[in-house]
């Protein structure tokens, strides 16, 4: 909990150069992947981390909305990585808050012409892309900066099985996704 190298890595995702971000092509684009969650980033020293954004944090969900449906949201990203720190369970991957400029850090870097061929200028003379994945990636789901910045959540991926063996349990709070089914807790 109180290893110093914790510390430096931190500073490392708020702080490193991205070298590259390409995509995922998971099922949504609020993640990018990375040496930096939309898209993967490498950062400078190969280190690789999932970048989350998507709503601003004065942003609230309408109430009708499915739990489900609700965007995740970047700074519960950072809030969960240090109260599962302050409890010492060890189970979250570090995490940290980081301003991106979109034009200079993704788009200008990105080797993926899928993924660059989705940014444009919004009619707010905002840069925006939507990338690529199942579900919301159109124009009408993109992601915006102010002008071109915009604000998320960096976190680490972990290191390789082969340098540090851990165990993996199946997570007893996962959602059904289904809109009149509940999952059963602790049903693993």
């Amino acid at each position: 909990r109180h290893n110093p190298a914790i510390e430096a890595l931190l500073q490392d995702l708020v702080s490193q150069k991205i070298t590259n971000i390409s995509s995922s092509y998971s099922s949504t684009p609020q993640k990018w992947w990375g040496c930096c969650s939309l898209e993967m980033l490498t950062l400078h020293y190969n280190t690789f981390a999932v970048f989350l954004c998507r709503q601003t944090r004065e942003q609230e969900t309408p109430p009708d909305f499915f739990y489900f449906s609700d965007y995740e949201r970047h700074n519960a990203e950072i809030a969960a990585f240090h109260l599962d720190r302050i409890l010492d369970f060890r189970r979250v991957p570090p995490v940290a808050g980081r301003l991106v400029n979109m034009t200079r850090e993704i788009r200008d870097v990105t080797r993926d012409k899928k993924l660059w061929r989705t940014f444009f200028i919004s009619p707010a003379n905002n840069i925006c892309f939507y990338g690529e994945c199942s579900y919301y990636c159109s124009t009408e789901h993109a992601l915006c900066g102010k002008p071109d910045q915009i604000e998320g959540s960096l976190a680490a991926f972990l290191p390789d099985l082969s340098l540090a063996k851990r165990k993996t349990w199946r997570n007893p709070w996962r959602r059904s996704y289904h809109k009149r089914k509940k999952e059963r807790y602790g049903s693993c």
